[in-house]
Protein backbone atom coordinates (compact mmCIF):
# COMPACT_ATOMS: atom_id res chain seq x y z
CA UNK A 1 0.00 0.00 0.00
CA UNK A 2 2.91 2.41 0.75
CA UNK A 3 4.26 1.82 -2.69
CA UNK A 4 0.98 2.36 -4.52
CA UNK A 5 0.46 6.02 -2.25
CA UNK A 6 4.45 7.24 -3.16
CA UNK A 7 3.51 6.21 -7.08
CA UNK A 8 0.37 7.97 -7.33
CA UNK A 9 2.40 11.02 -5.36
CA UNK A 10 4.96 10.76 -8.20
CA UNK A 11 2.88 11.04 -10.83
CA UNK A 12 0.80 13.56 -9.00
CA UNK A 13 4.34 15.65 -8.67
CA UNK A 14 5.01 15.29 -12.81
CA UNK A 15 1.50 16.35 -13.98
CA UNK A 16 1.42 19.50 -11.78
CA UNK A 17 5.08 20.20 -13.16
CA UNK A 18 4.34 19.30 -16.64
CA UNK A 19 0.82 21.29 -16.09
CA UNK A 20 3.04 24.65 -14.68
CA UNK A 21 5.46 24.43 -17.28
CA UNK A 22 3.10 24.28 -19.89
CA UNK A 23 0.69 27.03 -18.88
CA UNK A 24 4.03 29.56 -19.00
CA UNK A 25 5.18 28.56 -22.62
CA UNK A 26 1.92 27.04 -24.90
CA UNK A 27 -0.41 29.38 -22.86
CA UNK A 28 1.47 32.35 -24.20
CA UNK A 29 3.86 33.63 -22.30
CA UNK A 30 6.13 36.63 -22.73
CA UNK A 31 7.42 35.73 -26.41
CA UNK A 32 6.47 35.82 -30.28
CA UNK A 33 5.77 32.28 -30.23
CA UNK A 34 2.22 32.68 -29.56
CA UNK A 35 -0.06 36.04 -31.02
CA UNK A 36 -0.77 36.39 -26.98
CA UNK A 37 2.77 36.29 -26.18
CA UNK A 38 3.51 39.35 -28.19
CA UNK A 39 0.23 40.75 -25.94
CA UNK A 40 2.01 39.76 -22.62
CA UNK A 41 5.60 40.95 -23.93
CA UNK A 42 4.07 44.57 -24.55
CA UNK A 43 2.15 45.18 -21.13
CA UNK A 44 5.40 42.98 -19.41
CA UNK A 45 7.30 46.10 -20.82
CA UNK A 46 5.23 48.30 -19.57
CA UNK A 47 4.91 46.82 -16.58
CA UNK A 48 8.85 46.10 -15.47
CA UNK A 49 10.44 49.23 -17.59
CA UNK A 50 12.37 47.31 -20.17
CA UNK A 51 11.54 48.38 -23.79
CA UNK A 52 14.19 46.74 -25.37
CA UNK A 53 12.25 43.87 -26.54
CA UNK A 54 9.58 45.67 -27.98
CA UNK A 55 11.72 46.84 -31.50
CA UNK A 56 11.47 43.16 -32.11
CA UNK A 57 7.90 42.92 -32.95
CA UNK A 58 7.50 44.64 -36.01
CA UNK A 59 8.77 43.63 -39.08
CA UNK A 60 9.01 46.75 -41.54
CA UNK A 61 8.07 43.96 -44.85
CA UNK A 62 5.18 43.08 -43.03
CA UNK A 63 3.99 47.25 -43.36
CA UNK A 64 2.54 47.64 -39.62
CA UNK A 65 0.38 50.72 -39.05
CA UNK A 66 1.26 53.72 -37.45
CA UNK A 67 0.05 52.94 -33.53
CA UNK A 68 1.77 49.21 -33.75
CA UNK A 69 5.12 51.09 -35.26
CA UNK A 70 4.86 53.53 -32.14
CA UNK A 71 5.12 50.78 -29.86
CA UNK A 72 7.88 49.18 -31.64
CA UNK A 73 10.14 52.79 -30.94
CA UNK A 74 8.96 52.85 -27.38
CA UNK A 75 13.03 51.27 -27.23
CA UNK A 76 14.55 53.78 -28.74
CA UNK A 77 11.93 56.53 -27.21
CA UNK A 78 12.70 59.71 -25.11
CA UNK A 79 11.31 59.67 -21.65
CA UNK A 80 7.89 60.85 -22.10
CA UNK A 81 6.93 58.14 -25.57
CA UNK A 82 8.35 55.72 -22.40
CA UNK A 83 6.19 57.62 -19.91
CA UNK A 84 2.97 57.15 -22.53
CA UNK A 85 3.12 53.82 -23.43
CA UNK A 86 3.48 52.73 -19.37
CA UNK A 87 0.36 54.62 -18.50
CA UNK A 88 -1.73 53.09 -21.51
CA UNK A 89 -0.54 49.63 -21.40
CA UNK A 90 1.12 48.26 -17.57
CA UNK A 91 -2.71 47.68 -16.98
CA UNK A 92 -3.58 45.71 -20.18
CA UNK A 93 -4.44 42.18 -20.44
CA UNK A 94 -5.28 39.68 -22.77
CA UNK A 95 -9.23 38.70 -23.09
CA UNK A 96 -10.06 35.61 -23.99
CA UNK A 97 -8.12 33.20 -26.42
CA UNK A 98 -6.65 34.88 -29.73
CA UNK A 99 -8.41 34.26 -32.80
CA UNK A 100 -5.95 32.53 -35.24
CA UNK A 101 -6.67 31.87 -39.21
CA UNK A 102 -3.17 30.90 -41.07
CA UNK A 103 -0.35 33.58 -40.13
CA UNK A 104 -3.46 35.96 -39.25
CA UNK A 105 -4.07 36.74 -35.43
CA UNK A 106 -6.78 38.87 -33.41
CA UNK A 107 -6.16 39.28 -29.81
CA UNK A 108 -8.87 40.89 -27.89
CA UNK A 109 -6.97 43.31 -24.87
CA UNK A 110 -7.91 45.75 -22.82
CA UNK A 111 -5.95 48.76 -21.76
CA UNK A 112 -5.72 52.42 -21.32
CA UNK A 113 -4.60 54.56 -17.86
CA UNK A 114 -7.62 52.20 -16.12
CA UNK A 115 -7.41 49.03 -18.33
CA UNK A 116 -11.28 49.21 -19.25
CA UNK A 117 -10.40 50.32 -22.73
CA UNK A 118 -11.29 47.20 -25.20
CA UNK A 119 -9.25 46.62 -28.74
CA UNK A 120 -8.30 44.69 -31.23
CA UNK A 121 -4.32 43.38 -31.59
CA UNK A 122 -4.05 41.90 -35.36
CA UNK A 123 -1.18 39.68 -35.83
CA UNK A 124 1.10 38.25 -38.50
CA UNK A 125 2.80 35.18 -38.69
CA UNK A 126 6.57 35.08 -40.60
CA UNK A 127 9.24 32.96 -40.14
CA UNK A 128 7.51 31.25 -37.17
CA UNK A 129 7.22 34.67 -35.08
CA UNK A 130 4.44 36.37 -34.51
CA UNK A 131 4.45 40.36 -35.48
CA UNK A 132 2.03 43.88 -34.59
CA UNK A 133 0.46 44.32 -37.99
CA UNK A 134 -2.48 46.74 -36.38
CA UNK A 135 -4.31 47.59 -33.51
Amino acid sequence: MLIMKKVIFAAFIAAALFVACNSKSGGGGDDQSTPKGVANMIFSAAKGGDYSKLKNLCDASLEPDGDSKHICEVTDGDAELKSKFKEYFEKGKVVGEPTIEGDDAKVNITFGPDGTKEETFNRKKKDGKWYMMSF
